[in-house]
């Protein structure tokens, strides 16, 4: 059987993105924030072609997340920030990725 893992930035407080998501702020307002300590690393860094990075024990854990993901399973708003009918949105694909990656778009 295989093995499901699930990594997650999160608030302490529990957010996961910010508040008012829109096409133009896909993790709403100020929800870049709760996930700078991995774009600043070197290996999310170089995952989506950009340059630099922090070499810390927080690139160890990108690295690590990123060496052992073998699919990621994603909702709409991922690809959008959007919601409503897909023929008002302007759906983009996520960069740099390795693995697989489904989009979830109907819960049953």
């Amino acid at each position: 059987m295989g093995k499901l893992r699930v990594d997650l930035s999160m608030s302490l407080d529990g957010f996961i993105a910010g508040p008012d998501q829109t096409l133009e702020q896909p993790l709403g307002e100020g929800g870049q924030r709760l996930h700078q300590w991995a774009f600043a690393v070197a290996s999310f860094r170089q995952q989506h072609g950009l340059p630099g990075g922090q070499t810390t024990v927080d690139d160890e854990v990108v690295t690590e997340a990123l060496r052992t993901t073998g699919a990621t399973v994603m909702g709409r708003r991922m690809f959008s920030g959007g919601a409503g009918p897909w023929a008002d949105d302007r759906t983009r694909r996520p960069g740099g990725g390795r693995s697989s990656l489904p989009a979830l778009t109907h819960i049953t």
